[in-house]
């Protein structure tokens, strides 16, 4: 197109180079004398709407948008002054995004770019989409083709003028869409035309750039299918928000493909986004925003460690491996350029290594343990004076229990003392066996056991086995690895005699690798399938292999007939050179991967040989603490029992035998007293008189005698006896009290009379037996027992209510033998007053 036809807004004319590129829409051209911009001219006009869209976008044009995007800078007009293209800044040496994150093609077109690098990238994608939306724009048409990047990692959003763009009250759609970049609520729409998109729709198309940027090209919906039925293709698992990597396995029925990177390799924080950005609810909104990617994403860059094994690796620091080495060895396929350092592993080498593994030798076993009773010791001075008090208190208990049962014998009657004594004998057995808790506990025995379970704890630590893996077993793994190492030469002499006898299929190989899918012009083949095979890992002609392809959802012969045909257009370009000889790169590779093995043994090697030091060291520490231990505890152990054989603890025990033989003894006198019966001194019982049988307790008072009498002497009684025997006859109440003498007579039992000469009817003064003038009287102060002796446990004849005046007969020890006209009882003094 000539210059004289092309004018910018203002009719300056605009004078264009050498075309840069050609798609379906139209054609980019340098802008000469400008360097820093680029003319995009269409085929076709474009319409009026279109053109007022491409006029209002270079009125929004501003440094931060042109810095991050090839922005309409402004339009470009034919000799009619209608639209015919526009000015925007110039992108050069950047490539599409999908070119850095697969990794065939990025080792191609991005030789030097490491994982560190891809984290840098996604980073500054989000920061390109954060500066789009705080304009107030949608980029609608998010895809891998629409994000190119320099080799310095800077990113740049292209094919501008399809954004959804509102300017001046007015908003112009985005017409286009690639399907595996839309959200679920895209999928189901036919056309794109006139459908008004929001920043939450981009969310999704940006979450998904970041992921196949961080997992090797993976797409977040590809997987493995878990259902039942034929898999879903990309575009039907966003549909029903399958995301293979979710944690809701279950709802998804997917999981990650074979070969990718663990999700756990990303932070908690980036998976948490992940997870967000792709599940059901984010239809509704909410979807991680491109601030919020950036900052989860410097978080990564900042965490992230040096792989020992081969330095282009780097992975999360949380990690206990390095995820790409298992992916590599897995694959057989580089995944990033090897930086690599030959130090042999470490700055010894193998030979160094291999001398300190041969020095160490196994640690002796330990000696059984020492026994405690080859060491003895002296009692100490407190356990025998100790012993010797326990030894008189021995005495004393056994000796206090015999005079208890021996007093038990003695004095009560035969059968009963028997029964007392063993009863002490018994009681006193018991508190020898009772737990010593009861008392104070014996501080020897205290220190014994103290003693005895320290040893106990020794013992079953010296008896333990090491902890960790025996020696022997880790000896046995360094071997194997020492074997493998020196193996590594002939493995390389093999690889390097196998890529010459490959050397037509590799260069074959190489030949077909230079032919990229997305540039091919392939009927069918559109932006959509081109995503979908990037993301199943065939990016090039050399990745196509039909039982691959017919594997990937959505393809089926017809589609992969025309990839074949095209691969094979390809192949009949290659021609074979055997004058070129190995290619120094694939010698590279094998020098590489025999570098990196050699650096992992020695590193495997470096390891088991500290392990080996640390369990041989640990076991001598082990055997220095327990023979240190052992030569502590013994002597404290030895005393400790010396002094409690010498001072058994039994000194509680016996002070409580004491204390039993001690009341037993007590008991025994009193129930021996209790049983003792005074003698009579009187001669034989005269001839028996009349006297009234007791009634029964709290029933009625005694009899009185009848009236009229004119006996001024009372009759004196004999000793008191039994009630009557079961046959006589009843006795009928007896009056309340003695002036009430109204009532008949109860029946009486004849006993022997006991004179005056009766220790129990002693007189008070000679006037108690004189004249009735000189008869002493006593009132009961409240309710009392009438006993038939002048002792507490003596037989109750009869009770006097409180009030009841008696005579008085006689006294002997505090007791006072009351009656009427004879005596009935006796009554304790304390419950008596003197009648008026």
């Amino acid at each position: 197109m000539s210059s004289a036809r092309t004018f910018d807004v203002n009719g300056s004319p605009i004078a264009l180079g050498k075309e840069l590129g050609r798609g379906g829409e139209g054609a980019v051209y340098d802008v000469q004398g400008r360097q820093d911009l680029v003319a995009k001219l269409y085929h076709s006009p474009p319409k009026p709407d279109h053109a007022a869209k491409l006029a209002a976008m270079a009125a929004m044009a501003n440094d931060r948008l042109m810095r991050v995007a090839a922005w309409p800078s402004g339009t470009l007009h034919g000799a009619s002054r209608s639209v015919i293209g526009f000015l925007m800044p110039k992108v050069g040496g950047h490539r599409p995004v999908f070119q850095l994150y697969g990794p065939k093609l990025r080792l191609q077109e991005f030789p030097r770019a490491d994982w560190r690098f891809l984290i840098h990238a996604a980073s500054n994608a989000a920061r390109a989409f954060s500066t789009v939306h705080s304009a107030g724009l949608v980029a609608g048409d998010v895809n891998h083709g629409n994000l190119v990047v320099a080799q310095d990692g800077t990113v740049r959003l292209i094919d501008c003028d399809s954004f959804q763009v509102s300017y001046a009250g007015k908003t112009w759609t985005c017409p286009v869409g690639v399907g595996t970049h839309q959200p679920p609520e895209m999928q189901s729409v036919s056309s794109y035309s006139g459908v008004h998109r929001t920043t939450n729709h981009d969310n999704f198309g940006l979450a998904v750039i970041i992921f196949q940027l961080l997992c090797m090209a993976r797409h977040p919906f590809a997987g493995r299918h878990l259902g039942s039925g034929e898999p879903p293709s990309i575009e039907e698992a966003i549909a029903r928000s399958r995301y293979a990597y979710s944690r809701d396995r279950a709802r998804t029925a997917m999981a990650p493909p074979p070969g990718s990177l663990p999700i756990d390799a990303l932070t908690p924080r980036i998976q948490d986004l992940f997870e967000n950005a792709f599940s059901p609810g984010s239809v509704r909104g909410g979807r991680p925003n491109a601030d919020q990617w950036l900052a989860a994403l410097q978080e990564l860059g900042g965490d992230l460690r040096q792989c020992s094994v081969n330095q282009g690796h780097h992975y999360r620091k949380g990690l206990s491996r390095c995820p790409w080495c298992d992916i590599e060895a897995a694959s057989g396929t580089p995944l990033f350029p090897a930086v690599f350092v030959t130090t042999g592993g470490h700055a010894s080498g193998m030979v160094a290594l291999w001398q300190q593994v041969t020095t160490l030798t196994e640690p002796p076993p330990l000696p059984p343990p020492p026994n405690p009773h080859a060491t003895t010791a002296r009692p100490s001075s407190a356990a025998i004076e100790a012993g010797r008090k326990a030894r008189k208190l021995k005495l004393i208990a056994y000796g206090s229990t015999a005079a208890a049962a021996a007093t038990a014998l003695t004095l009560a009657p035969s059968g009963l003392g028997v029964l007392l004594a063993g009863g002490i004998a018994l009681a006193a057995y018991a508190a020898a066996q009772a737990s010593p808790g009861a008392g104070a506990p014996n501080e020897f025995k205290r220190r014994l056991d103290d003693a005895q379970r320290e040893w106990g704890h020794l013992r079953s630590h010296w008896l333990a086995p090491m902890p960790g893996a025996p020696f022997d077993q880790e000896r046995a793994k360094l071997n194997a690895l020492k074997a493998r190492h020196d193996a590594l030469p002939s493995e390389r002499a093999k690889r390097l005699q196998k890529l010459a006898e490959q050397l037509r299929q590799k260069q074959q190989e190489d030949h077909l690798d230079r032919f990229p899918i997305a540039n091919a012009r392939i009927s069918g083949i559109g932006r959509a399938k081109i995503a979908t095979l990037s993301a199943y890992g065939i990016d090039t002609a050399g990745d196509i292999v039909e039982s691959r392809i017919l594997g990937i959802p959505g393809f089926g012969p017809a589609t992969v007939a025309k990839l074949v045909t095209w691969r094979r257009q390809h192949e009949q370009t290659f021609r074979f050179d055997p004058n070129r000889g190995v290619a120094p790169a694939d010698m590279a590779k094998v020098e590489r991967d025999i570098a990196i093995e050699r650096n992992r043994l020695e590193a495997e090697v470096a390891a088991g040989l500290a392990k080996l030091k640390a369990t041989s060291a640990a076991a001598d520490t082990r055997r220095r603490m327990l023979e240190g231990k052992a030569a502590e505890l013994l002597p404290k152990l030895a005393q400790a029992t010396a002094d409690a054989n010498a001072a058994p603890g039994t000194e509680a025990a016996l002070k409580r035998v004491v204390a039993v033989a001690g009341v037993a003894l007590a008991a025994a006198v009193v129930v021996g007293l209790s049983r003792k019966q005074p003698a009579p001194i009187s001669p034989p019982l005269p001839s028996p008189v009349e006297f009234q049988r007791p009634a029964p307790i709290n029933t009625a008072p005694p009899a009185q005698p009848e009236r009229g009498s004119t006996s001024s002497t009372p009759a004196t009684p004999g000793p008191i006896r039994p009630p009557a025997p079961p046959h006589s006859e009843p006795s009928p109440p007896m009056p309340l009290y003695p002036e009430q003498r109204s009532a008949p007579p109860a029946p009486t039992v004849r006993v022997a009379p006991s004179l005056s000469g009766s220790p129990w009817l002693q007189p008070t003064s000679p006037a108690s037996a004189g004249t009735p003038e000189a008869v002493e009287r006593v009132a009961t102060r409240q309710g009392a027992n009438v006993r038939e002796a002048p002792n507490g446990s003596a037989t109750v004849v009869r009770t006097a209510p409180a009030g009841s005046v008696f005579r008085v007969f006689g006294r002997n020890s505090g007791w006072v033998q009351v009656g009427d006209g004879s005596p009935w009882g006796w009554i304790h003094s304390s419950l008596l007053d003197q009648a008026p």
